[in-house]
């Protein structure tokens, strides 16, 4: 068990963003966090980032690294640093070079090494933080709508990127507001609407009729 969360409650004064939540995470799970703007899925992610405090109920989390690639990365992208420096910087233990090498390679971002940050188009930008991300060698990766930057050729080497991850023992949890974005076989489905609309597999979310498109035609 990675995450228990257990009749979390917040609420901010009488506006209650997450009611009741209950769910757990076990290692190598690939969850994917679905729900409509403002459903409380970024205030489910800054708790489990230890960004803020359910004001009721426990959130559980194992003593695991967590990677996170946040949704909005504009801030740094203006510093007039190349995407080695950030890399090379910004984590605690300074990676070495072989494993940046490594991971701009996968990425097919090796070219690109000693570009400013700011020269890079968005897509190229969120592929430097998830490098970002991996390099700190998580047992967990956080994804919060990672593929809003990304052209759609390298959405999909993305997907199967991270399915790669996951089979390797990776736990992923990837919050999306695209269905059709990631959602691999056998992973997991938590639907947020304050409270727990879904949480099951990907199969039983399709047997209840949530298929992709929504709508049925009777022929």
């Amino acid at each position: 068990m990675i995450i228990q969360a257990e009749h979390v409650f917040v609420e901010y004064g009488t506006s209650v963003v997450l009611k009741d939540i209950q769910f757990q995470v076990n290692k190598g799970d690939y969850l994917n966090i679905i729900g409509p703007n403002g459903s409380g899925k970024t205030t489910l992610i800054k708790i489990l980032t230890n960004l803020q405090k359910p004001t009721q109920g426990k959130m559980t989390i194992a003593p695991v690294v967590f990677g996170y690639l946040p949704q909005h990365l504009n801030q740094s992208a203006k510093l007039p640093a190349t995407v080695y420096e950030v890399l090379k910087l910004s984590n605690a233990k300074r990676p070495s070079n072989e494993a940046i090498d490594t991971l701009l390679k996968e990425m097919e971002m090796f070219d690109l090494k000693y570009h400013p940050m700011q020269r890079l188009s968005g897509g190229e930008q969120q592929r430097v933080y998830i490098i970002r991300a991996l390099l700190s060698n998580p047992d967990v990766l956080i994804l919060d709508e990672p593929t809003s930057a990304l052209d759609p050729n390298f959405r999909q080497f993305f997907y199967s990127y991270i399915e790669k991850l996951n089979d390797q023992g990776m736990t992923i949890i990837h919050v999306t507001h695209d269905l059709s974005d990631g959602l691999r076989h056998g992973s997991k489905i938590l639907e947020l609407d304050q409270e727990v609309k879904f949480f099951g597999t990907f199969e039983q979310y399709q047997l209840l009729g949530h298929k992709k498109g929504g709508h049925h035609h009777h022929v």
